[in-house]
């Protein structure tokens, strides 16, 4: 993401040196008070734009908004959203208004990734739309191909991959029951792009979906992620059409649209294993 970068407004200052406690010795250095980026090190948190009381350290010279009060969210509505958020499968013919689009795609700036060296394509014109799942279809039906249309080289791919049967089966559902790879009713796609061999970036990808994912819960816009697209959008073809550079990839997908199918349970029962103070 070409010229973003923490820049220090010096009138603003008063070096009382809370930015400096945090960061000198690593992305700062002290300017007898005042703080100095090395933007060699800086990966772009944004930390200390966060905790200077003056709000002399700003992102491009922009001033930061001044938190007022506790956050009006609670554990309990957090909690809440969490639980009951689920992918969808299906969604209505009902086009999402672009401003809405805009709103959850700038959710993914708050997200805790470093190196911001990710940008979002949003797509929403349904000729491109039907193009990508042609496509994707085209890619699947390619690969069903070569796992299973020859039973010897099925054979030697089974040594690497037990779960080919399931591989198999999910396939002939997309090919053959479903005849279609993006979700039915898709009314737009979200595409995470950026440069996988930079540090960092493709657990970047990841935050900034689940604060995607959220944003859309809160609005009553359905989603669900696709890494069957991903595959497909990182070939040469489609990078190139998406204007997609060689060095950069698509990180991640998401499917929108309102849903055409009803959430009215919420599941209980499952648990994450949580150990404490255990070395084994």
């Amino acid at each position: 993401m070409s010229g973003f970068m923490i820049t220090v407004e010096q009138k603003s200052c008063t070096r009382c040196g809370i930015c400096l406690k945090e960061f000198e010795g690593y992305c700062m250095s002290n300017d007898n008070g005042l703080p100095v980026i090395d933007r060699r090190i800086c990966n772009l948190c944004q930390k200390c734009v966060a905790i200077c009381p003056q709000q002399a350290l700003r992102v491009n010279n922009v001033k930061p908004d001044k938190i007022e009060g506790g956050l009006p969210v609670t554990p309990e509505a957090l909690e809440e959203l969490l639980v009951r958020r689920r992918s969808i499968k299906r969604f209505r013919d009902r086009a999402i208004p672009r401003k809405l689009l805009q709103q959850i795609a700038r959710a993914g700036a708050y997200a805790p990734n470093q190196h911001k060296n990710i940008d979002l394509i949003i797509i929403d014109d349904k000729d491109v739309l039907r193009e990508i799942d042609r496509t994707a279809m085209k890619f699947i039906r390619k690969w069903y191909g070569i796992l299973f249309g020859f039973k010897p080289l099925t054979r030697f791919f089974s040594l690497f991959a037990r779960d080919l049967g399931v591989i198999k089966k999910k396939m002939q559902r997309d090919l053959y029951t479903k005849k279609r790879i993006m979700k039915k009713g898709t009314q737009a796609l979200i595409l995470l792009k950026g440069n996988p061999h930079v540090s960092e970036t493709k657990n970047s990808a990841h935050y900034i979906l689940a604060s995607i994912i959220m944003c859309c819960e809160t609005l009553s816009v359905g989603s669900c992620l696709m890494d069957s697209l991903r595959l497909t959008l990182n070939t040469k073809k489609m990078r190139r059409k998406l204007g997609i550079p060689k060095e950069e990839k698509v990180l991640g997908v998401l499917s929108l649209g309102y849903a055409a199918e009803k959430i009215v349970n919420i599941p209980r029962g499952y648990r994450l294993h949580i150990k404490w103070n255990s070395w084994n």
